[in-house]
C-alpha cells in the first residue's frame, strides 16, 4: 500500500468513527422524540452540541490507538481489528 492510499484511507476511516457516532446519537435522540411524540426543531443544534461532549470524543478516541498504528505504517492489523469492531455499522467494543 502506498502512503497516499493509506493517507486516504485514515482520513475515510476517522470520517467513518464520526459517521457511526453520529448514527448512535441520532438513534438516540429519534428514540426519545417517539417516546415524547415529537422530533425537537433544533435536533442540529444538539448533535453539533453533543459533538462537542466527552461521551462523543470518547466514542472516536477509543479506536485513535488503531488508526494510528495504521498510519505509521506497521502492519494492516490494526487496520483489520478497527474494521472488525465496526462491523454492521455499529461501533463495537
Amino acid at each position: 500500500m502506498t502512503h497516499e492510499q493509506r493517507r486516504a484511507l485514515v482520513v475515510f476511516l476517522r470520517q467513518h468513527l464520526r459517521n457511526l457516532a453520529d448514527i448512535q446519537t441520532l438513534s438516540s435522540t429519534l428514540e426519545l422524540s417517539s417516546q415524547r411524540g415529537f422530533v425537537p426543531l433544533d435536533w442540529e443544534q444538539k448533535l453539533e452540541a453533543f459533538r462537542q461532549t466527552p461521551p462523543y470524543r470518547a466514542m472516536l478516541e477509543e479506536f485513535e490507538p488503531l488508526i494510528v498504528q495504521f498510519e505509521q505504517g506497521a502492519s494492516e492489523t490494526a487496520l483489520l481489528e478497527l474494521l472488525q469492531k465496526t462491523l454492521k455499522g455499529r461501533l463495537i467494543k
